[in-house]
């Protein structure tokens, strides 16, 4: 996303959200990170499970929204990459035929 691209949906998304509420929304995708992190890391979930993917996804989307709304460049882009990343990953999982 360019700099004007970003600048056009930040304004967009003022238009129809509080910073309050994007702030909210932020921190639950902060949360949904820490979460994913701290399942992996104690072996409650997988890294190879879509569980462990969703919840990066859930954690992305949240940041990205905020990121949008704030106009924050490098947060949006580091967010999408990790969207990026857990999309593939989860569909990798699901289309992995059955052994």
């Amino acid at each position: 996303m360019f700099p004007s691209q970003l600048l056009i949906a930040a304004f967009l998304l003022k238009a129809f959200v509080s910073e309050s509420v994007s702030s909210f929304v932020g921190w639950l995708g902060t949360g949904f990170y820490l979460l994913a992190y701290v399942l992996v890391s104690f072996n409650k979930v997988k890294a190879d499970r879509p569980t462990y993917h969703v919840l990066n996804i859930l954690g992305a989307l949240g940041l990205i929204i905020h990121a949008v709304y704030m106009g924050d460049g490098p947060n949006l882009i580091c967010n999408l990459a990790w969207l990026s990343i857990a999309l593939v990953a989860t569909a990798a999982i699901v289309l992995k035929k059955p052994k």
